[in-house]
């Protein structure tokens, strides 16, 4: 499994907390990092400027391997409440047929 460096993380983190706080993260929003449905985040990440093309397409390859290093971030800042409901959301995911994924 890929892992990004551990400053370049937390900064994924941070910036990532600072854009979607204010939208809400829902079961709407797990699903979409569960199929791979990233480019939302790694735009946001992009328009920051912070980062490279380089740094980008790792981050990228990252969560594409690895979903839950996205899911985590996202939930970083969450409440109790919001973090359960979506972790629950994604055992759903996990328990859900392949072809049921994403409809």
């Amino acid at each position: 499994m890929m892992r990004e460096p551990q400053d370049r993380s937390e900064m994924v983190v941070a910036l990532l907390a600072a854009e979607f706080a204010d939208a809400g993260i829902d079961a709407d929003v797990m699903e979409r990092v569960y199929t791979g449905a990233h480019d939302e985040w790694s735009r946001a990440l992009e328009a920051t400027g912070v980062f490279g093309v380089r740094a980008i397409a790792e981050i990228t390859a990252c969560w594409a391997a690895d979903p839950r290093v996205l899911r985590d971030a996202l939930l970083t800042e969450a409440d109790e409440f919001t973090r359960r409901r979506c972790l629950a959301a994604w055992t759903a995911f996990d328990t859900r047929p392949i072809a049921a994924v994403g409809r």
